[in-house]
């Protein structure tokens, strides 16, 4: 029974507490000196409590869209300006390609090192791959599939007359649009009397070097005159050739888009004398000079 009156009497309190929070007030605005009626206005505790609520929602909520939405939010504590974001995405970048580099020399020192103790470098196709092949025991067989195939060529090109075709530069021009691997000044031209089938082009420390067509990369490798070479093959029977590079981006078998970097510039190599693009394109066969189509 004592019970049954508490849980009676609490009831009883709630209901209280809300017939006063719906009780209507009048607000009244009165003219001191002449008493005159300025101004009125019917409200509650529950209507002030609901409109007090709304404003601050509404504030919070136009706050927090302009700290979003605009450059205040670099005012906050511990944000990251976009300045110092790009700095450490460009920081991070050059990082991974020293990386890269520390590791390919270091490689290469390595091999180095056991080719003057007349040891095989680790990485070299020579050496037994763990699977039970070595380079001696490769045995060239010639399938019947093949030898059919040979005899058919040989009888189809036997008594044609091939032509070495001609570059038509005018029609290279206007149906290909070729994009400047990088920007900077020639430092050295196309003459094929000396054997110079590109052209050299300086350009900025750690520039990247860009596909200048869309391909498939054919060479991806080192050698002893050019440093870090890569090739392109693309479509029409053209190839670019990009020497001399620090850091090469895409492995043989990649497939690239005109614009995409394959390479950081660089000064690898025996024929070079400072950080430089060596650039050539071939057309079915034929190095052509790089100025008739590219504005560098």
């Amino acid at each position: 029974m004592a019970k049954k009156n508490v849980e009676s009497q609490d009831q009883k309190g709630k209901g209280k507490f809300i017939h006063r929070l719906r009780n209507k007030y009048r607000l009244v605005v009165i003219n001191e000196t002449t008493f005159d009626e300025r101004f009125s206005y019917r409200l509650s505790p529950l209507n002030l409590i609901s409109t007090f609520g709304i404003t601050l929602l509404l504030i919070s909520s136009l706050t927090i869209l302009i700290i979003i939405y605009t450059p205040l939010k670099e005012w906050i504590p511990g944000y990251p300006s976009n300045e110092i974001r790009k700095q450490s995405y460009h920081a991070a970048t050059m990082a991974d390609s020293l990386a890269v580099v520390v590791s390919q020399h270091r490689r290469y020192n390595d091999n180095l090192v056991l080719i003057l103790k007349g040891e095989m470098p680790a990485d070299s196709f020579l050496v037994d791959s763990g699977l039970g092949y070595t380079y001696e025991n490769i045995q060239f067989t010639r399938s019947p599939e093949d030898s059919i195939l040979r005899d058919r060529f040989e009888k189809e090109e036997k008594y044609n007359i091939v032509l070495t075709p001609g570059i038509n530069s005018k029609r290279l021009k206007e149906t290909v649009l070729f994009f400047p691997p990088v920007r900077g000044q020639i430092s050295g031209h196309f003459d094929s009397e000396i054997d110079h089938l590109g052209v050299d082009i300086t350009a900025d420390k750690n520039e990247p070097i860009l596909a200048t067509l869309d391909g498939t990369v054919i060479l991806s490798s080192w050698t002893t005159e050019a440093g870090y070479i890569i090739q392109i093959m693309h479509k029409n029977n053209l190839v670019s050739v990009y020497k001399h590079n620090s850091v090469l981006l895409h492995k043989i078998g990649d497939v690239v888009t005109a614009g995409e970097a394959i390479a950081i510039i660089g000064n690898t190599g025996e024929i070079t004398t400072g950080p430089h693009l060596h650039f050539e394109i071939w057309h079915e066969g034929v190095a052509v000079n790089p100025e008739e189509f590219i504005t560098f």
